[in-house]
């Protein structure tokens, strides 16, 4: 299963642009507690796609919500769809509902439910409640369920580590499969 690093860097890409947006005019405050936070950047419905030289989209990377507070380094984002399209023809999709991007480790938080799925030819699909995308070492990591669904088969076990160059996934323990007739 591969997932090329180019789509996971053009989310970074796409969190870094919306920085550079501008304030805008200032949202309400949000009080957690005795401490106050304040929305320090927003933007709604935000869409970058990067294109090769022939000028053919390979990347398109969307999300619903990206905001970040005036305390906080983190960067938040909800509905997050990023699609990788491969020389090939062939089309990758992630989806994940929310996710954080945490500037000073270099790593994407991405949960309540992650999807990566291979489109256009044959069935390929991995579905997990959380990954860690560890942009340094360029892998994507969780100790989560993970279900892996290919065209005769599907894999069940408990954490995964994936290399996001080769597109090589170990599943590290538990590892079930069931084949289809």
């Amino acid at each position: 299963m591969k997932l090329t690093l180019s789509t996971l860097l053009a989310v970074v890409v796409l969190a870094v642009l919306w920085l550079t947006l501008g304030q805008g005019e200032q949202l309400p405050s949000i009080v957690a507690g005795e401490q106050e936070n304040i929305v320090k950047n927003y933007a709604l419905n935000v869409v970058q796609r990067n294109y090769d030289d022939t000028g053919s989209a390979v990347d398109n990377v969307s999300t619903e919500e990206i905001y970040q507070y005036t305390q906080d380094p983190k960067v938040y984002f909800s509905k997050i769809v990023a699609e990788h399209a491969e020389p090939d023809g062939s089309l990758w999709v992630l989806v994940a509902a929310d996710g954080v991007y945490r500037p000073h480790a270099r790593e994407f938080w991405l949960h309540n439910g992650v999807t990566i799925e291979k489109k256009n030819e044959g069935s390929q699909k991995l579905q997990t409640p959380r990954m860690r995308v560890l942009l340094d070492e360029d892998r994507a990591v969780n100790n989560a369920f993970v279900e892996l669904h290919l065209a005769d088969s599907t894999t069940t076990a408990y954490g995964l580590d994936l290399d996001l160059n080769t597109g090589i996934a170990k599943l590290l323990k538990k590892v079930t499969t069931v084949y289809e007739h």
